[in-house]
């Protein structure tokens, strides 16, 4: 079975944090530096406290709410057929959209 790894007490240094912003492709404030720091320590630290947590017996679509699905009919209808559908097409060809070429 797959074991996750845990990173323990994990700090984030100031090229750790830059090299991070840049790939989520945000822009990070030297101000911001110490406590973006911290809310991720945090964040690791929530993620380790969730897998630690037992689930082995738990079925995995579980839910916590005691409610059940409401099932209706499976009733085949004619609703928005294809040639409805083209009508409002500004542009057709045979049963298809027709839209300009975008690749060259």
């Amino acid at each position: 079975m797959f074991k996750p790894y845990i990173l323990e007490n994990m700090e984030f240094d100031k090229d750790s944090l830059y090299k991070l912003g840049k790939l989520s492709k945000i822009q990070i404030d030297e101000s911001k530096l110490k406590s973006l720091s911290s809310d991720l320590g945090s964040i690791i630290e929530f993620i380790n406290r969730l897998k630690s947590i037992d689930t082995e017996n738990v079925d995995p679509t579980s839910n916590s709410l005691d409610q059940s699905l409401v099932m209706r009919d499976d009733i085949a209808s004619d609703v928005n057929s294809a040639n409805e559908i083209l009508e409002n097409a500004p542009q057709k060809e045979l049963d298809f959209f027709s839209v300009p070429k975008v690749i060259e």
